[in-house]
């Protein structure tokens, strides 16, 4: 699976946030727990990077917790700090603050609020956790990648002030398995992908990696192939279209909403340890 897309809104942010980083003391880089390393956005590492950058780890309750701890320590070694949430229910954020109120201010501004710049790909999370920052919906928050067309000043108490960027996905995405997973977690917008494409990706991936979460929620025999997996998993969901035939994009639609909203188990598809093997 192959991603190339650069809609003009992308383009429009990354210029966006190029001149507006100087306005700003610090950087909260939004990854999605599941998928750490393939949320990190390479087209804006150099940018970010001249600042202090607190890596926010978003969607935790969708994550395996042993995971996400390997991952806090990891990026830890890379960032100015790093801690995980879920957004939805509040937890992590008195750690969160905690972190950001260590960041020092640039040169001597007195009292004024920190300032900070929020920034991630589309679709992880950076607007629920801006809400929850907050105490209210005050940035549009939505399922789908995009929402968030234009920049956003908010307030937070604690003297703090956020800026809050648009999502930033990178012209193409080359690396077929990256591409995968982003597609999976759902920060790729479904339009564009070619969904049963997706779900025998997916079935494979959960077949080698977490079998016991197919097996357990689908009741699937081990000795089936990705392709029979799907199948039987459309078959089992209902998924039939006239003559009995199995609905393959719908079975595929079943088995990835299933996955995003964790009724397959927390599961993080990226360990930090493979990454530093492809790293190096």
């Amino acid at each position: 699976m192959q991603v190339q897309w650069y809609p003009g809104q992308m383009a429009k942010a990354k210029r966006l946030l190029r001149e507006n980083l100087k306005f700003v003391d610090a950087v909260i880089e939004v990854l999605d727990a599941r998928i750490p390393a393939s949320s990190r956005n390479p087209d804006i590492r150099e940018l970010i990077m001249q600042k202090p950058v607190v890596a926010v780890l978003t969607r935790s309750d969708l994550a395996d917790p042993k995971l996400t701890d390997a991952w806090i320590d990891a990026l830890q070694k890379k960032y100015f700090a790093a801690t995980a949430v879920d957004a939805k229910k509040g937890r992590g954020m008195k750690k969160l603050l905690g972190c950001l109120k260590t960041i020092p201010r640039q040169g001597k501004f007195g009292k004024r609020p920190l300032r900070l710049m929020v920034v991630g790909i589309p679709n992880v999370g950076k607007s629920s956790l801006i809400n929850r920052l907050i105490g209210r919906s005050a940035a549009q928050t939505g399922d789908r990648p995009g929402v968030t067309k234009g920049k956003q000043w908010v307030r937070l108490p604690g003297n703090l002030e956020l800026l809050d960027m648009p999502g930033l996905l990178w012209p193409k995405i080359e690396n077929k398995q990256q591409a995968f997973y982003l597609a999976a977690a759902g920060t790729i917008k479904d339009e564009i992908l070619d969904r049963v494409e997706l779900g025998y990706q997916l079935v494979s991936y959960l077949r080698e990696k977490e079998p016991e979460s197919l097996f357990n929620r689908y009741k699937l025999q081990q000795d089936l192939d990705p392709v029979e997996m799907l199948t039987e998993i459309g078959r089992k969901s209902g998924c039939l279209v006239k003559g009995g035939e199995v609905d393959l994009e719908a079975a595929a639609s079943v088995l990835v909403k299933d996955f995003r909203e964790a009724r397959l188990g927390r599961l993080t598809l990226e360990k930090p340890c493979e990454q530093e093997e492809e790293n190096a």
